[in-house]
């Protein structure tokens, strides 16, 4: 079937698709058949748009009783149709296109208002006072008035045509809706709307692969407190809504909020009450210019619905998406089992690769550790063979310096017998007034004063060198440690004469005292 053309509608038909297309903000194209229901009547076509079609047309029935057949509408071809579109400058509905669900934009801080000019605003302030004034006496007659007026009313004579409620974050909103909703309609058993933003809800759904079942209400509408009570409240959506809690999340929202009031316009809504399916596309053949992945509307459920007739729609829209969304899940579980298996696989490579570092490290150190400890023993070995050269040096010019031996005992001459470790003796007279070191000195290095030649030849003191003894000399009875450290004069500390023995030091022996 063609669509109408307006190019052939009379000039009172024409005025009144202008007057229905500027109330009920219709397309053209959509608007000719429902008035060519109504025989161009505007009145009856509003309330048929706004109230829903009628179960049976009166009209037809008229025509039927009177034998008068219906007149038909004249059609046109697509080329007079695309010709008609491109001079009035209307697109080409894309209904794939609008149920696309997008994210909302929830950075405003108020909801715009709509205010009219300013030049009009003194010529509509009395009609206001006086439809407020006429609303607020005359309410308890309002059902003698049809409900399509009384809308068209409030949207001309009211300034604001948007509520402006203070906006609050999404999840603020949300729970405000809820408790809002709890105490105007007190549920039992509550239903379980979800406590978050629309933009959140969303995203789970879509990362989930779950439907999102979007309730809109408008508090000022006159349906809505008996579609609430009979339908979004009634036993048979509760058991439907907790038989599918594991696939589908509810959320609802209220126009007078500032984040309803953007997903009625995201949403396309023109009717309260309001409902939308929600869930994610994955084949995208045939759908303009909408993409696979997209979160799009598969089912409205728009005015006043039996609460029997909006549980089979929702059964049968989640039966229709219900393979491709258990496709996506089943593709969503393989693409986590593969990312946890290539997480696994990275983790154990990182670990082994841990250990191996840290099995370098370790061997790196104990390399470093014996290339230091070699280090040290071959700076040690040196440092002592330097030592053995340098005493070897001091004893050569130490015993070049030991004075003679007296010849004549005379009363300053000390003499002594000092017995060696290996168990020979040295006896020897000093002078008394030579220093103790002159006796520790001829013990050191009685080995070169029978070697007369070596101890003749001209040796300097090594620079840079203090020589350490490795022995003390003991006086035996009673037991006298006689030390170099006090020093003093051979007479002072030994006496006339006497017996001494040599005993060796240990490294970290300490001399034993007096």
């Amino acid at each position: 079937m063609s669509s109408p053309d307006i190019a052939q509608l009379s000039e009172a038909q024409q005025t009144a698709l202008q007057t229905y297309t500027a109330v009920t903000d219709q397309d053209p194209i959509t608007a000719v058949p429902i008035l060519q229901r109504s025989e161009w009547n505007v009145q009856i076509a509003i309330s048929r748009f706004f109230d829903g079609e009628p179960a049976s047309d009166p009209v037809a029935e008229a025509r039927a009783a009177q034998s008068v057949p219906a007149p038909t509408s004249r059609q046109t071809s697509n080329l007079q149709y695309e010709s008609l579109l491109a001079a009035s400058s209307i697109p080409p509905p894309r209904r794939s296109s609008e149920n696309v669900v997008q994210r909302i934009d929830t950075t405003a801080t108020t909801v715009p208002a709509y205010r009219p000019p300013f030049l009009l605003t003194p010529f509509l302030t009395p009609f206001n006072l006086l439809f407020r004034l006429f609303s607020t006496v005359l309410s308890p007659l309002s059902f003698l008035v049809p409900s399509f007026l009384s809308r068209i009313f409030r949207n001309l004579f009211t300034l604001n045509s948007q509520p402006s409620r203070r906006q609050l974050p999404p999840a603020d909103t949300a729970r405000r809706f809820i408790r809002e909703f709890e105490e105007t309609y007190t549920p039992n058993p509550p239903l379980p709307f979800v406590e978050s933003g629309f933009n959140l809800a969303l995203d789970n759904c879509k990362k989930d692969s779950k439907f999102l079942l979007a309730v809109l209400l408008s508090p000022s509408h006159d349906e809505t407190h008996t579609w609430v009570r009979e339908t979004l409240m009634s036993s048979q959506l509760y058991q439907f809504l907790q038989t599918h809690q594991h696939e589908l999340v509810l959320w609802g929202g209220s126009v007078q909020d500032a984040e309803g009031y953007q997903v009625s316009s995201s949403l396309n809504c023109t009717k309260f009450p309001f409902a939308a399916l929600i869930c994610q596309i994955n084949d995208a053949s045939g759908t303009g210019s909408s993409r696979a992945g997209d979160m799009a509307v598969v089912m409205r459920a728009v005015g006043p619905m039996p609460a029997s007739e909006l549980v089979a729609k929702l059964g049968t829209t989640i039966t229709a998406q219900q393979a491709q969304l258990s496709a996506a899940r089943a593709q969503r579980a393989e693409q986590q089992a593969s990312r946890s298996l290539r997480e696994e696989q990275d983790s154990a490579y990182e670990r082994s690769l841990a250990q191996d570092r840290e099995r370098a490290r370790r061997k790196r150190e104990e390399e470093e550790a014996q290339a230091s400890a070699e280090k040290q023993a071959q700076e040690a070995a040196e440092q002592e063979r330097r030592r053995q050269e340098q005493a070897g040096e001091w004893r050569l010019w130490r015993a070049s310096q030991i004075p003679e031996e007296p010849e004549t005992s005379t009363s300053n001459t000390v003499r002594l017998s000092v017995r060696l470790p290996d168990g020979n003796r040295l006896i020897r007279k000093f002078d008394g007034a030579a220093s103790l070191e002159d006796l520790y000195a001829f013990v050191e290095c009685h080995d070169l004063l029978s070697q007369k030649e070596s101890v003749d030849l001209q040796v300097s003191r090594p620079a840079d060198y203090k020589h350490d003894y490795r022995f003390r000399l003991v006086s035996p009875l009673p037991r006298n440690v006689i030390d170099l450290e006090n020093g003093g004069t051979i007479a002072e500390r030994v006496g006339r004469g006497g017996n001494l023995i040599v005993e060796e030091l240990d490294g970290g022996e300490e001399e034993d005292d007096v």
